[in-house]
C-alpha cells in the first residue's frame, strides 16, 4: 500500500537572503545573539521554533504556529535585523533591501526534509563540524537524555530583571524556566526549541539519522527554492530604487535616464550577476535597456514576463 504523507498546516520555513550582504553574524557571539533574537521573537509572536541555524550571512528557522503568528514572526525578525544592520553600520554593505521569506510547509515529508536541511546547513556551508557541535545551531538537543540536558546552565528566573534585559536584549518577561549559559550569557536552545515535536515527527533516532544523510539533489532543490523566493519578494519598485542608488553611487548620476547606455549596461550586469533568476523583461524595464539587447549580452533566451 502506498504511503501518503500527512498534511501539515501550521509550519513554515522562515529564512533571510544571504546573497546581498557580505556578513551579518561574523563571529560566535553574533550568532548567539541572533539565536537569542529568534527565541525572543518566537515567544513574542506565539510561535515555536523546531530548529534554527545562524550562518554568517543569513539564518534559517522552521517554526510552528497559526498563519498570522508565523507572518508576525517573519515581519518582526525582519524589523529587528534592519535595526541591527543600522546600529552596526552595515547598511552600506547591503545590496538593496533586506529580504526575509516565510514559506509554508505542506506535509510531513517536506517538514522532515526541511528540518534536516536547516540542521545540516553548516555542512552545506563547508564547516567541518558535525551539526550538533556547530555553535550557530540547536546543538545536541534531539534524541538525548532530556532530563540531563534540561539541567544544563541556569534558569533565567534567577537573574535580576536588569541582567535579563541586558543579556537577552528584550523588555519582555521571558519564561523563568528557560535556561542560559553562564559563560556566554546566551539562551540554551533546549529551553526554547520544540525538540518534542521533532522527535515525535521522526519517531526514532534511526529515522532521524537516516534523514541526516540528505541527498545532494534535495539540498540543491531547497537552495534554489530559497533563492527564487527571495528574489520574487523584491518588487520592481524596489529594484528601480536599487538601480537608481547604484547609479548615483557609482556614476554620480541621480536619474537613470541620464546615464549612458554603457553605464546602464554595467549596472544591469551587476544586478544580473547578483540575482540570476530575475527575468530579462524585469531587468529591461528597470535598466531602461531593450530585452533583445540584454539577451545578446547574457547569451540567454530567458523569456520570462
Amino acid at each position: 500500500m502506498e504511503f501518503i504523507s500527512q498534511p501539515v498546516n501550521d509550519c513554515s520555513h522562515v529564512y533571510s537572503d544571504g546573497t546581498n550582504v557580505p556578513s551579518l553574524f561574523p563571529d560566535e557571539k553574533d550568532k548567539h545573539r541572533a539565536m537569542d533574537m529568534l527565541a525572543v521573537t518566537a515567544f513574542e509572536t506565539n510561535v515555536r521554533i523546531l530548529v534554527a541555524e545562524i550562518m554568517t550571512t543569513h539564518f534559517h528557522a522552521i517554526v510552528s504556529g497559526s498563519d498570522p503568528d508565523r507572518y508576525r514572526f517573519k515581519r518582526s525578525v525582519k524589523r529587528k535585523l534592519e535595526i541591527l544592520i543600522a546600529s552596526e553600520g552595515l547598511k552600506g554593505c547591503l545590496k538593496g533591501s533586506l529580504r526575509v521569506s516565510n514559506d509554508p510547509i505542506k506535509d510531513e515529508d517536506e517538514l522532515k526534509t526541511k528540518i534536516m536541511y536547516v540542521y545540516r546547513n553548516s555542512i552545506c556551508a563547508g564547516i567541518r563540524l558535525v551539526p550538533w557541535r556547530y555553535e550557530g545551531g540547536p546543538g545536541d538537543i534531539y534524541f538525548v537524555d532530556h532530563e540531563e540536558e534540561g539541567l544544563k546552565g541556569r534558569p533565567i528566573g534567577e537573574l535580576a530583571v536588569k541582567k535579563r534585559r541586558a543579556f537577552f536584549h528584550t523588555m519582555r518577561e521571558l519564561p523563568s524556566d528557560w535556561r542560559y549559559d553562564e559563560k556566554d550569557h546566551r539562551l540554551l536552545p533546549h529551553s526554547f526549541m520544540d525538540w518534542e515535536r521533532v522527535e515525535g515527527l521522526f519517531r526514532s533516532l534511526r529515522a532521524f539519522t537516516a534523514f541526516m544523510a540528505q541527498r545532494k539533489e534535495i539540498e540543491a532543490k531547497y537552495d534554489q527554492e530559497c533563492a527564487t523566493a527571495s528574489i520574487e519578494m523584491v518588487s520592481e519598485k524596489e529594484l528601480r530604487k536599487e538601480i537608481r542608488a547604484m547609479c548615483l553611487e557609482t556614476y554620480g548620476v541621480s536619474r537613470l535616464a541620464d546615464a549612458s547606455v554603457e553605464q546602464r549596461t554595467r549596472l544591469a550586469r551587476t544586478l544580473w550577476s547578483a540575482r540570476r533568476t530575475y527575468s530579462l523583461s524585469v531587468l529591461s524595464r528597470v535598466s531602461l535597456l531593450p530585452k533583445e539587447y540584454l539577451q545578446g549580452i547574457f547569451q540567454t533566451s530567458n523569456t520570462g514576463r
